[in-house]
This record gives structure tokens, sequence and C-alpha cells, in this order.
């Protein structure tokens, strides 16, 4: 099989086949506390380090969670490729990934130490006060906990 890099894929096809670690995998409930998930989001890593958002939303939230563990290195084919959301970019890509029912995820065995297992971006923080209203997130959370 050949493996395209998540810096590759777009929407001109639908036969992609990538192989990348979950690097970070969380449920969105918006501010509906206690409900089921809106959607289950993906931060996943290619191993060339390439990283892409992805997500399932709403009947196939549990069939994704069920599927797959945050840590681990899956090959993913039969999925789409949309344009990223304009309400929320977590990086500077312009695509973002969207897992289906019918998305292929397979747990890959032997792993190879050049697939990343953390993902971040380190931002001055004289540039933070810049990103004020724009789309793209920021995570302030770890570097507040961080001064304390």
């Amino acid at each position: 099989m050949v493996w395209s890099g998540l810096r590759d894929v777009s929407p001109a096809s639908k036969n992609w086949c990538v192989r990348a670690r979950i690097a970070h995998m969380w449920d969105y409930c918006g501010a509906r506390d206690g409900q089921p998930a809106l959607h289950l989001d993906l931060v996943i890593v290619d191993e060339k380090g390439d990283v892409m958002y992805a997500e399932a939303g709403g009947r196939d939230v549990d069939k994704v969670r069920s599927a797959v563990k945050e840590g681990d290195v899956y090959s993913f084919s039969k999925f789409l490729v949309v344009n990223m959301k304009p309400s929320y970019k977590p990086f500077c890509v312009k695509y973002m990934i969207k897992l289906t029912l019918w998305t292929k995820m397979d747990r890959v065995e032997s792993v190879v130490e050049s697939f990343s297992r953390f993902v971040f971006y380190l931002s001055l923080h004289s540039d933070l006060s810049s990103r004020v209203g724009s789309q793209l997130f920021t995570v302030l959370l770890n570097f507040i906990s961080l001064l304390q």
C-alpha cells in the first residue's frame, strides 16, 4: 500500500491512505456539560512530523472512539478531506479530516520512533496580543499553569 503524507492530502481525492499517531483525542461537548459529545476531535501526526486536525461527528463518535486509542499509530483510509473550519484552526493548514462510519482505522503494531508523540507550537509572549480576535486557536492553559 502506498502511504501519503498528511501534507499531501486534499479534497482532490477520496482514496487517501495515511499512517499517523493520535497525539491527542478529546470529546467536544460545547457548552453542554454532561451531554453526549457533539464530535470527537483528534490531533494526528505522521512520520514526517506533519500534523492535521481530524473529527468524527455525531453518530460516528462511538465507533471511532472504540476503534482508536490516544498515543497509538494507525493506518487511516476511506476518510473525507474537507476545508478547515473557519471557527477553529489549531494549526496553520488548509484542510482537516472527517472520520465517518466507513473510515478504516487499523492499529500499526511495529512503529518506528520517527512518529512524534507530542505536537506543540511555541508562541512568543509578545505575539499573543496579535492573535486576539483571530481564528487561530491558542491553548494558554498549560502556559498559565507553568507560571504558577
